[in-house]
């Protein structure tokens, strides 16, 4: 029998922010601990938050093990690796004074709006420990500022956001960014003419990848009910597109294992590369029933046997900035896109709530609601410009692409 144990804590400060002063501080300090039991080919897991006890747990766990869940795998072992990534971004006992002043300057600069919502200091502690000298330990803190902007002469719920998650943390930018878009918001602009033009979309916004995340499942690609399903090894998209799942700490917030105990080199794992199908994610189950590469794609409550999920993911950079990829071209920005879907054989629509004018430097103002069509196919294929290689902001390492698309009010 195997013995593992599944750990993660979360030390918490956030603060709950109305009409643009905080009006509320929480603090958490939460210890989750999973036990996960193997033996002949199943699985036995309990959980316990805060303190526990340890005959207790093994037995819940050892109950769990007669309900015969299979895991006919190998469970990860031999591997020792410890990675902190601790910046000094801001004190625990600073940081409400802080977002305070924050708060305080965003009044001054933008008296023609209200910012509410919640930001948040955060410790992460994650490790994944077993009895055949498995160690891997994960310890980070992040920052996560939320703010929903509502006009005040504006009879809308909220008229903007603006947002950021990181390892850092710069006043002077947060407020740029912010300001930017306020300033972007009191300037309403006609759409450019033409029935197709560049759209720019945060890499980090997952409605347009929806598609590709679910063509790329595993469970998906090996029954045959994936677009991409046969397609591993051909040239389906274009060249200057190259997908990786990603645990690669310089460029995302997840722990640099999954929760297998996967650990891939430089943290990431090829899905897509310059335009070819390489492999779909995988968890082992599906590596194993479907004769796949293992990527390392595992999520799990502390509590729960392991399963395929997407985790994170990264689109390759390309060499240019994204004044040079739009090659003096107007683009549209896209903020906020919500109700859009892909239909099964890949089309792509959505109404866009809120997009800017963009000059590949600076958002130039407020463009009317508009539509977004294409196909998936097209969207990273003829008509996928890239990904520019610059950040707007120093804040973060917040990258944008930008594909041709069809774009209507």
């Amino acid at each position: 029998m195997i013995k593992e144990k599944y750990i993660q804590r979360t030390k918490e400060t956030a603060l709950n922010v109305l009409q643009t002063q905080v009006e509320s501080l929480r603090k958490k300090d939460v210890t989750k601990t999973g036990l996960r039991l193997y033996k002949d080919g199943h699985i036995g897991v309990s959980g316990a938050l805060g303190k526990y006890d340890e005959a207790e747990l093994e037995q819940r766990a050892q109950d769990a093990l007669g309900l015969q869940v299979p895991y006919d795998l190998k469970v990860s072992q031999d591997n020792k690796q410890t990675m902190e990534i601790c910046p000094d971004l801001i004190s625990e006992q600073d940081f409400p004074a802080e977002m305070e002043a924050m708060l305080a300057e965003l009044r001054k600069e933008q008296p023609k709006f209200s910012f509410s919502n919640k930001i948040k200091l955060t410790e992460r502690e994650i490790s994944l420990v077993n009895d055949k000298d498995l160690d891997l330990r994960f310890k980070d803190r992040l920052i996560s500022m939320e703010l929903v902007i509502k006009e005040k002469a504006s009879a809308n719920l909220f008229d903007a956001f603006s947002g950021y998650i990181g390892r850092s943390y710069e006043r002077r930018e947060f407020l740029r960014l912010t300001n930017d878009i306020c300033n972007a918001y009191q300037n309403p602009v006609d759409l450019p003419q033409g029935e197709k033009m560049p759209v720019v979309f945060s890499t980090s916004d997952l409605l347009p990848l929806k598609q590709v995340i679910m063509d790329l499942n595993g469970q998906s690609f090996g029954t045959g009910s994936s677009l991409l399903a046969g397609k591993a090894g051909q040239q389906v998209f274009n060249e200057n597109f190259t997908l990786y799942q990603n645990h690669n700490p310089e460029d995302s917030i997840q722990p640099f294992f999954d929760a297998e105990g996967v650990v891939n080199p430089d943290y990431r794992y090829t899905l897509i590369d310059k335009g070819k199908v390489v492999t779909p994610y995988t968890d082992k189950k599906t590596a194993a029933q479907y004769n796949l590469p293992l990527t390392g794609s595992a999520k799990a409550e502390y509590d729960a046997v392991p399963t395929l999920d997407f985790t994170s993911c990264k689109i390759q950079e390309s060499e240019k900035t994204l004044k040079e990829l739009l090659q003096g071209q107007m683009a549209v920005f896209v903020l906020v896109a919500s109700g859009g879907d892909f239909t099964p054989s890949g089309d792509f629509g959505t109404p866009v709530q809120l997009a800017f004018l963009f000059d590949g430097e600076r958002l130039i103002g407020k463009l009317p609601p508009l539509q977004l069509s294409a196909n998936v196919f097209s969207m990273y294929g003829e008509d996928f410009i890239g990904v520019g290689k610059n950040s707007l902001y120093t804040l973060g390492k917040e990258k944008y692409m930008i594909m041709n698309m069809k774009v209507s009010q």
